[in-house]
Order: structure tokens, then sequence, then C-alpha cells
């Protein structure tokens, strides 16, 4: 059987606001989600002197799949990442959308922090 998870990224900024939604495998857990998947992400928007840029490059990477598929899917955990632009926030969540686990992350995590933040998850 494979693992699987299904990852939904809000952004929010004054002049933009959208999800779009990641489905994949080899990951059935937040922290592995959070450490393999969303970290990539992070550290993505944060190096991007515009969300547009970030947008473009992902959407263009064809990772994304439709709100159909999404909701589609059965996988073994669900997790959401929300960027808040205006103020520079990430905010992890995996489990339901109240967050079983929670994560909330600077404006300027490192790589590190990130993985230390997914390993405390597991604990």
């Amino acid at each position: 059987m494979s693992n699987t998870y299904s990852l939904s990224i809000r952004v929010e900024s004054y002049n933009f606001s959208g999800e779009f939604y990641l489905v994949g495998n080899r990951y059935s857990t937040g922290e592995e989600v959070l450490k393999h998947v969303a970290t990539d992400h992070i550290l993505a928007m944060k190096q991007r002197p515009h969300v547009a840029e970030y947008l473009l490059e992902t959407l263009q990477a064809g990772e994304t799949v439709n709100k159909s598929a999404y909701e589609q899917a059965d996988p073994d955990i669900s997790c959401g990442l929300h960027f808040d632009v205006d103020h520079q926030q990430f905010r992890f969540w995996a489990g339901d959308r109240d967050g079983d686990e929670t994560v909330e992350i600077g404006s300027q995590p490192s790589k590190s922090e990130l993985r230390s933040m997914a390993d405390d998850l597991s604990t």
C-alpha cells in the first residue's frame, strides 16, 4: 500500500487570495509532509520578491491538481499550508482544518528550522 497525502496551499495578500492543491504519495504523516513537501514551498515563497512569481512557477511545474481531484482523494494524511503575505506568516496544519497538529511559522524560517518543527510534530 502506498502512503498518500493531500496538501492545500492557501495564499492571501491584499491583492490576491487563492488556494491550490497537491496530492501525492510516499508520505503519510504531517511530519513527513512538512519536512519533504511544505518546506520546499515555504522556502520558495519566501525567496520570491512577489508572490506571483512563486504562483507561476508552482502552477507551471504541474504538481497541482484541481479541487475536484483533491476532494476525491482518500489520503492517509490531509495537510494545509497558509501563507499570509501581508504579515509574512506561515501556518502549517495536519489533520483537520482546526489543526490536530499545527505549527505557526515566522517570516524567515530556514530549512533546518522547518525540519526541526517537522520533527516536533512527531513527538
